[in-house]
């Protein structure tokens, strides 16, 4: 992604969770404050984004783009909604573990830091100059008076999370610290993520827990893989990182790190179907990982 450009897929996340959030079974699941952080941010995005604002009110065109969605790419709308509610379940159990410190590598639109800084927590988001500053611009006009993370622009690999940290008057190396990696690493070469995990394990006095996604593609079926692939070409980013589960883990290891809870698409599935009783297919070779 260039440094001037919104992230399109994470504009579309966005959207989508915004859509699925109008649906009150996904409603439910979700603080009241979650569901209006996104409202707002549907509502202040970019033309023609913002327009998903108004047309995803109406029941019509949800289920409509619900349909297309499904018939391209079945279960990338559970997998938004399964992401979002298990990583604020996570992180909330680091935090009443005692951990005080939140910093979110690619922040896009997400809510995490934002949620966490009204509880008090320091909070950094690191992503692209631009995305960075779409985020600031949200904050500052939707929320003046509201407690904010600290968001800073990087251009990784260009730009060197070693020095971002040691220069950062916002992320403390002796604090209990969580680092969320949500849809992060698979835009960035294998040399990328080695790189910023030996620069996280340098810089904190304490292993941080890492909250990461994973994509193993060559978990889904020729079609759906190649559909996944092309709709990210589509809006001029790239997946980077082609790592099958059992290669992440192993990149993993080399760095000392271990995934102390792992949760696969049947998992995230099953606990959405029980709590929402949705019947929507989930998207497979995803996952959800406590790496410490």
């Amino acid at each position: 992604m260039k440094p001037d450009q919104l992230s399109q897929t994470a504009a579309f996340v966005a959207i989508k969770f915004y859509g699925l959030s109008r649906i009150p079974r996904f409603q439910s699941l979700f603080d009241a404050s979650v569901i209006d952080f996104y409202d707002r941010l549907v509502r202040s995005l970019p033309a023609p984004f913002c327009y998903y604002h108004y047309w995803l009110r109406l029941g019509w065109v949800r289920r409509l783009y619900m349909w297309s969605e499904e018939l391209l790419l079945p279960g990338d709308l559970l997998h938004v909604v399964g992401r979002k509610w298990h990583l604020q379940q996570m992180t909330q159990q680091l935090v009443d573990e005692g951990y005080e410190q939140l910093v979110v590598l690619g922040g896009g639109f997400d809510h995490l830091g934002y949620y966490y800084s009204q509880q008090g927590l320091q909070c950094t988001e690191i992503d692209a100059p631009h995305m960075a500053r779409l985020k600031q611009r949200f904050l500052t006009e939707e929320y003046p008076s509201a407690s904010k993370p600290h968001i800073t622009g990087q251009l990784l690999p260009h730009d060197n999370l070693a020095q971002l940290l040691q220069n950062s008057s916002s992320i403390h190396p002796q604090k209990k610290t969580m680092v969320v990696a949500e849809g992060f690493f698979d835009y960035l070469k294998p040399a990328t993520v080695d790189q910023i995990l030996q620069h996280i394990d340098d810089y904190f006095s304490h292993r941080p827990a890492l909250l990461s996604t994973h994509f193993a593609l060559d978990e889904l079926p020729w079609f759906y893989r190649t559909v996944f692939k092309n709709s990210v070409r589509l809006v001029n980013e790239q997946l980077e990182l082609h790592a099958s589960m059992p290669q992440f883990e192993r990149m993993l290891a080399k760095h000392g790190w271990d995934i102390t809870q792992r949760l696969d698409s049947q998992q995230i599935r099953n606990t959405m179907q029980r709590r929402s009783g949705t019947n929507l297919p989930m998207l497979g070779g995803f996952y959800l990982l406590d790496i410490r």
